[in-house]
């Protein structure tokens, strides 16, 4: 995969009351992808419609020539009072054509853009604590390697 994923902690969103049109009890985050929806439309950014997967929520988004996918999802604070309280991760995805798969390129860097703009969103609201990358015990970013696909000749 080509990602990159940051994690924070609020409880400005719901995480105690299970939509009737959830996939699954956890499918937490619409609430959370509309307000980045219109945080990033703001910025001048394409993004789509909020929509639901799995485990939680995604847009998908594009600037410039470059096109992500922001997958969102949150668990409950065991110990807190409030229900909604609890920790968010944003996963940032960068879309790669085939030729880039197969020969390295459009990887998704530190510098990106689009994660950039993200965690700079979400730095920028005081009732959202302890924002940062998830990253390996290697300090390395948390990322799962992208698959090798077979040439056929």
């Amino acid at each position: 995969m080509n990602t990159r994923c940051i994690l924070f902690k609020t409880n400005r969103f719901n995480l105690s009351k299970v939509g009737a049109h959830f996939i699954n009890p956890c499918c937490f985050g619409q609430d959370l992808a509309s307000w980045l929806r219109d945080k990033l439309i703001a910025k001048r950014v394409d993004a789509s419609a909020p929509g639901q997967e799995d485990r939680g929520w995604y847009l998908i988004v594009k600037s410039g020539a470059d096109g992500y996918f922001l997958g969102m999802s949150g668990n409950t604070e065991d110990n807190s009072a409030n229900p909604d309280d609890g920790e968010w991760g944003i996963i940032v995805e960068k879309t790669r054509t085939i030729v880039q798969r197969l020969t390295g390129k459009g990887r998704i860097t530190a510098g990106d853009g689009m994660f950039a703009l993200v965690k700079a969103v979400l730095d920028g609201e005081s009732d959202f604590r302890d924002v940062y990358e998830e990253t390996q015990s290697s300090g390395a970013p948390l990322s799962l390697p992208t698959p090798v696909i077979p040439v056929l000749h």
